[in-house]
């Protein structure tokens, strides 16, 4: 009998898959790290919540009531249905659209997270080689995604409201010239307190953008609009804008989505989207070979909890006046620490979880520039803005940050802002 090859003889690695090997890791993950090596660290980056807002009792009095009922209870730790809680499903529909309630209700599909569902969308309608238009700046971890399946993001100009539709026009004109109008699939907007920019599109924006695409539509196929409404229900100040759809966005190229991660809580991981035909019935085929449907115990948890009004309670009693308050503790920082230094830019978001900041033009914002390390020899940490831009398309804007007062209490807020504040000083006395 032959002897056995020795462990080290057998111990090359497994090969990956080319996209495995290829994929870099991402921006956010280095961040993370940093701030978890360096517990004194004031992370002003990460876009997590605040764990003492999320909702432990209300979850724990909802998720007991479930489970003490053998039926209610029993059902809800089955499996569900691929495309999710169809009350669930009805609710949102119910709450977020002003009409068609049915119809959003058969044309949504739960998922979990919704980043999820953007990971499925971008697989079941995007080639490698097709472009999609985003706003410069836009969701870095999206951009990422579309890296990862070979498509192509080009950024376009925007401004305090969101993308500009005539900068809309001007891009899609120039890929018209180059020959490349047919490779352009989607739009991704985020049009409500945009990560990184904090930026709400107004309704007289929406509609020129529906009327840009519509008019594209008629020389070319249709370029699909995908709305990430992630940040919708932390509004606050001002009203709410209606939806897309609900503004007379064409339909069957109109793709609407939301979470429940920022209104309630991550953990519960319950992401939606409500999809047209016959990419709806190309995701749910996807999904269910993937997962089976999301996790139903969470989706019975939310539903109950938006059933009886619950949601709302949370959002008016604890949520917002939690975040309303950190928010303005950022702003009055920003006024009070930077707001000396010529060339710092920064506005007032009126939801979200985000402060766009510009700083001087000679300083640079990214990872290892002179006023990254500064900032981290300081103790403070943000994302830099060159991150949140396409490698094509509007110029990236490597003097910019996106700070996020999700996490930190409001003296962190504060202090870490001075921090910043004395590592703008000090790296501009280096350039």
């Amino acid at each position: 009998m032959s002897a056995l090859p020795s462990p080290r003889s057998v111990s090359a690695p497994l090969p990956l898959s080319r996209q495995a090997a290829a994929a870099p890791e991402q921006p956010i993950s280095r961040l993370m790290a940093d701030a978890l090596d360096n517990p004194k660290l004031i992370s002003l980056a990460a876009g997590f919540v605040d764990e003492r807002s999320l909702p432990r009792k209300l979850v724990q009095r909802y998720a007991g009531r479930l489970l003490d009922d053998p039926h209610s209870g029993g059902q809800a730790l089955q499996y569900g249905l691929a495309a999710g809680d169809r009350q669930l499903r009805q609710a949102i529909a119910a709450r977020y659209f002003a009409d068609r309630w049915p119809q959003r209700t058969d044309a949504m599909i739960l998922t979990t997270g919704s980043n999820q569902l953007l990971h499925l969308i971008s697989e079941c309608l995007l080639e490698p080689d097709d472009i999609v238009l985003c706003a410069a700046p836009t969701y870095f971890v999206y951009l990422a995604v579309l890296r990862d399946l070979g498509v192509r993001a080009v950024s376009v100009e925007s401004d305090e409201h969101g993308v500009c539709p005539e900068a809309l026009e001007r891009t899609l004109d120039d890929l018209s010239a180059r020959g490349l109008r047919d490779r352009v699939k989607m739009l991704y907007l985020v049009p409500y307190f945009d990560n990184p920019a904090g930026v709400t599109m107004p309704e007289h924006r929406r509609r020129a953008i529906i009327a840009a695409l519509g008019e594209q539509a008629e020389l070319a196929p249709p370029i699909a609009l995908l709305a990430d409404n992630a940040y919708r229900d932390l509004r606050y100040d001002g009203a709410d804008v209606p939806c897309f759809v609900d503004l007379g966005a064409e339909p069957d190229w109109t793709i609407e989505t939301g979470t429940f991660s920022k209104n309630l809580s991550p953990g519960l991981r319950v992401g939606w989207g409500v999809l047209p035909e016959p990419l709806h019935t190309a995701v749910l085929r996807r999904k269910s070979v993937i997962d089976f449907g999301s996790p139903h115990f969470s989706q019975c948890v939310v539903r109950d909890i938006v059933a009886d009004g619950q949601l709302d309670e949370h959002l008016q009693n604890d949520l917002l006046p939690t975040y309303r308050s950190k928010r303005d503790a950022m702003i009055d920082a920003c006024q009070r620490y930077l707001s000396r230094f010529d060339g710092v830019h920064f506005q007032q978001p009126g939801g979200g979880l985000y402060v766009w900041l510009q700083v001087p033009e000679p300083l640079g914002t990214a990872a290892g520039s002179t006023l990254w390390e500064t900032c981290v020899r300081h103790g403070v940490l943000y994302v830099p803005g060159g991150f949140c831009f396409a490698s094509e398309g509007a110029p990236v804007q490597n003097n910019t940050m996106r700070l996020s007062f999700g996490v930190q209490p409001e003296p962190r807020i504060a202090e870490g802002i001075e921090l910043l504040g004395q590592a703008i000083e000090e790296a501009l006395r280096r350039v």
